[in-house]
């Protein structure tokens, strides 16, 4: 990739990830171009990338605009990250270190400061980096790079239906039982936390959690 084409790119994702380039806004190539002061022609290479990634859409007359995910998308998508992750999760419960647990917990710690400061953006990034991390400790390197790239689409999601500091809370806070279930290869805990953490948000089938084991806190259910 060259110089300039890594440089549009970054700074095109910067632009959709902090919410500068809102999800269906209509992205200006020449606008780009001269906001960067490049050529037309890596800024053109650089959209026609992140819409491989799932962050951009091209229309038909070959525009560009940030893609926006309908409700009914953003379940599917919520529904094959509960797969990944599952599996990411297993696996990394067993191949997993002491090292790697560690990292994990300093990355959650992470995320929390984050959103105790009320930094959205670092608090969503922390997020993904702790589970794309649990990704990488599971050592298939197929896994990651799918989990990579779902997680491209995750990202913009999360910023883009950002609720509130108090929700934002409660799913940072899943991560440390998470690490204590990893560290102690609790599959059943692995399977309850992971549901816990993505039922809601993307309003996950309760058939789909139940093929995995998934049993609804009695509490929850009655409320």
């Amino acid at each position: 990739m060259s110089s300039q084409r890594s440089r549009a790119y970054q700074e095109i994702k910067k632009m959709i990830f902090h919410m500068t380039l809102l999800p269906g806004e209509k992205i200006s190539e020449p606008q780009i171009s001269s906001q960067l002061s490049i050529s037309r022609t890596p800024v053109h290479d650089a959209l026609h990338q992140l819409a491989a990634e799932g962050l951009v859409k091209m229309g038909v007359n070959r525009g560009a605009s940030v893609s926006q995910f309908s409700d009914e998308e953003v379940c599917e998508i919520g529904t094959i990250r509960l797969s990944q992750d599952m599996l990411s999760a297993r696996l990394a419960a067993y191949y997993g270190s002491v090292a790697d647990f560690n990292n994990l917990y300093t990355l959650a710690q992470t995320g929390e400061k984050a959103a105790e400061k009320g930094d959205v953006y670092l608090r969503i990034k922390a997020d993904n980096d702790f589970h794309l991390e649990i990704a990488r400790i599971a050592g298939n390197s197929l896994l990651y790079r799918q989990q990579y790239a779902l997680y491209q689409q995750i990202h913009l999601i999360q910023i883009s239906k950002y609720t509130d500091i108090q929700n934002s809370l409660i799913q940072i806070h899943h991560h440390q039982p998470m690490i204590q279930a990893l560290r102690s290869g609790d599959q059943q805990k692995i399977v309850q936390i992971i549901c816990d953490h993505l039922k809601d948000f993307y309003h996950i089938d309760p058939y789909v959690m139940k093929c995995y084991g998934y049993q609804p806190d009695q509490d929850s259910e009655e409320q």
